[in-house]
């Protein structure tokens, strides 16, 4: 797969559409020049109001509840928060976070996407009712 396969394959994967305010927490180094196209205002570990899409790559000491609850504030209403982890997480795992997240947060699981390299994409948006 070319590069810019790639590139539009991920964007397409996540939603991301040009011209988007995107936050990246955390990326693999080798993913930037893939958002760092002149298309989309971009920010690195760190967000500010209005985000379009916010990604964030999670390690297992990361406090999940204090992330969320404060990138839920962070997006605009009708977008998305991915979390990125390694696919060798279980599907427990996954399926605890989604719990967790939607137990003590505004946020509504999505989509679970692969995104290659051995990792996957949790999708959370906005609940209907928080929408307003």
């Amino acid at each position: 797969m070319k590069d810019g396969e790639m590139e539009e394959s991920i964007r397409v994967k996540l939603a991301v559409k040009p011209d988007s305010k995107v936050c990246l927490f955390h990326a693999r180094k080798d993913l930037l020049p893939q958002f760092m196209k002149g298309d989309l205002r971009l920010m690195l570990d760190w967000a500010e109001n209005d985000c379009d899409s916010i990604l964030y790559w999670l390690s297992p000491q990361d406090d999940l509840r204090d992330i969320m609850a404060h990138l839920e504030r962070q997006i605009k209403p009708s977008e998305r928060i991915w979390l990125v982890l390694e696919n060798k997480a279980a599907k427990l795992e996954i399926e605890r976070i989604q719990a967790e997240v939607s137990c003590y947060t505004n946020l509504h699981k999505g989509k679970v996407v692969s995104i290659g390299e051995g990792e996957s994409a949790l999708q959370f948006v906005l609940r209907k009712d928080a929408k307003e």
